[in-house]
């Protein structure tokens, strides 16, 4: 995966790639983002955005407290923005860390029945969620804590 130089993150916080900048500080930079999402019908469901850290890291684990908090207070405020200007039903919160090696906060307005609604509700989805064990509960709760 791309670091540094090579990340096409980096190089919109470095002012090398154009973006529409939406809040910007020392530690975080939010734009909107070119991939906006559509409806089945092809209308535009307006305003996602991203969330990035300045510093370049690939896991949520990899920031330091304060600047994950920094991350998701300002999540938050552009999550309260995106809904007061464009009123959707809810905002929704990726981590779409698996295919780029910059995290960031994907913020996606969403109404019923749209892309993000129907995957939450697709009762195909079902099958792989299912009720674990109470013993593997427990293991996997016990392993987290004492780690």
């Amino acid at each position: 995966m791309a670091k540094g130089d090579e990340c096409f993150f980096c190089k919109v916080i470095a002012g090398e790639q154009g973006c529409r900048k939406l809040y910007e500080d020392e530690a975080v930079l939010s734009i909107l983002d070119r991939e906006q999402m559509t409806s089945d019908g092809g209308e535009f469901i307006p305003g996602r955005c991203l969330v990035l850290p300045k510093k370049h890291v690939s896991q949520l684990y990899d920031l330091e407290d304060e600047e994950c908090g920094k991350l998701f207070v300002i999540a938050k405020l552009m999550a309260a923005k995106i809904n007061q200007v464009f009123n959707p039903d809810f905002v929704t919160m990726f981590f779409p860390c698996q295919h780029t090696s910059h995290i960031h906060i994907v913020l996606q307005p969403s109404v019923e029945n749209d892309p993000v609604d129907k995957v939450f509700k697709d009762m195909r989805l079902i099958t792989y969620f299912k009720l674990a064990p109470e013993e593997l509960l427990d293991d996997m709760a016990r392993r987290i804590r004492e780690t």
